[in-house]
């Protein structure tokens, strides 16, 4: 499948660093743009929370290639929050971070061989 649409964000370089070091260690995705990937569509917050240590010129930006399913499902998504598609990315990083630091991820996420996180 031909992916030819582009998205994009600007995260901390903390969130930054954190996508890949966490993707890394546990087996789930070898780029950032496919564990931001695999977080819109694993994890389901009930609101997103926002960062606001975040600064435009400190921050790291990461360019994701998606479908044109892809790109319906993140642009209603944007819509359901309120939020353009570059704030939903960075929020739902920050809020997945946030709540896996507090204990809160729920327990059925897996990674890539279906192994639980």
């Amino acid at each position: 499948m031909k992916k030819k649409n582009e998205i994009w964000t600007v995260v901390t370089p903390q969130m930054h660093r954190r996508l890949k070091e966490y993707a890394e260690q546990n087996k789930i995705a070898a780029t950032r743009a496919k564990m931001i990937m695999y977080i819109l569509y694993n994890f389901h917050p009930k609101e997103l929370l926002e960062d606001y240590t975040f600064r435009t010129k400190e921050g790291k930006m990461i360019n994701i290639k998606v479908s044109d399913a892809e790109l319906s499902y993140i642009e209603n998504l944007a819509k359901k929050h309120n939020v353009t598609i570059s704030r939903l990315l960075r929020n739902m990083v920050y809020t997945y971070f946030y709540t896996l630091d507090k204990g809160e991820i729920v327990s059925d996420l897996t990674d890539v061989n279906g192994e639980k996180v």
